[in-house]
């Protein structure tokens, strides 16, 4: 059977989406993805909808899993460009090196 839920329950729900970290008056957008060549993007974004202002990254990342050494590269909307290319454990054992 299915309880009935008392008054004070009863706009809870709807009252959670104003009150719970739901952006009110800006819009966000988070995906993930993975090419068939095995390189994987993370692509995030938001905007505000009150002032117009937007900003975004995008993240590829490849892994070369012979020579355990993924590569990534970030870039955002403010015109900045990162790379990483790490190496683990080949080294030494649990060693991670990190080039940025």
């Amino acid at each position: 059977m299915c309880n009935t839920p008392t008054y004070c329950d009863l706009g809870k729900a709807a009252e959670d989406v104003f009150n719970k970290g739901y952006g009110f008056g800006m819009v966000k957008i988070d995906l993930k993805t993975k090419s068939c060549s095995a390189v994987e993007f993370s692509t995030s974004g938001h905007a505000y909808t009150d002032t117009g202002k937007a900003s975004g990254n995008l993240e590829p990342e490849c892994k070369v899993c012979t020579y355990g050494l993924p590569f990534t590269q970030k870039r955002n909307t403010d015109n900045t460009l990162g790379t990483e290319i790490s190496l683990e454990s080949k080294l030494a054992w649990d060693l991670k090196l990190n080039v940025v």
